[in-house]
């Protein structure tokens, strides 16, 4: 049976990823004041994640390594834009560069409602583990004894997990019309250069 079953009906899990992507974009955009700056973030974002969710340690939470991500998405804009501006806001820009603790909480609650709509589109024992190990915030000794299971069986049904949780992701990226993402053929899709920074 292929790992990637749906737990709910495809156009129920439609929906949910159009409304992440668009939870996503709004949070960008209301940071940014602009739609297509905000655009470009999640690009990047997106991108990150996918390319590196493999990478993530055994014992690393893949919540707080997504709100990683997402701030050195932002951050790597803002520097960015400083560079490009530099004769008439790089001071604005390299200021917020440095994110306060509100600002990461902000990310860190994005990243946790983007986990929270997407785990039920899962398979429900993929769910279960992720939400006990990411959202919860579990040990995977109580995690394994939980489900009676090994931890090393348990750390093979955390990678299959993440590998569905990648792919809702890789759905979510791609549900935007306008700006295609991965299918992108602008300058900022096209260019991959830098997507390895995001190995946190």
């Amino acid at each position: 049976m292929d790992d990637y079953n749906r737990a709910l009906p495809s156009n129920e899990v439609h929906e949910v990823i159009v409304d992440v992507h668009q939870d996503f974009l709004h949070f960008l955009t209301r940071r940014l004041g602009c739609e297509d700056e905000a655009a470009d973030v999640l690009h990047d974002f997106y991108v990150k994640v996918l390319t590196r969710i493999g990478d993530v340690r055994e014992r690393e939470k893949l919540r707080a390594w997504m709100r990683r991500v997402l701030e050195t998405s932002l951050i790597d804009y803002y520097r960015a834009q400083g560079k490009k501006r530099q004769f008439e806001k790089e001071h604005h820009y390299l200021e917020l560069a440095s994110l306060d603790s509100d600002a990461k909480d902000d990310l860190d609650f994005i990243v946790c409602m983007c986990l929270y709509k997407l785990l039920p589109t899962l398979k429900p024992e993929y769910a279960d583990i992720l939400w006990h190990a990411e959202l919860a915030g579990e040990s995977r000794k109580s995690i394994a004894a939980r489900f009676h299971i090994s931890e090393s069986n348990l750390r093979v049904r955390l990678h299959r997990a993440r590998e569905a949780l990648r792919k809702r992701l890789e759905e979510t990226c791609q549900s935007c019309s306008i700006h295609g993402y991965l299918d992108c053929a602008c300058d900022s899709g096209a260019d991959k250069s830098n997507y390895g920074g995001a190995a946190l």
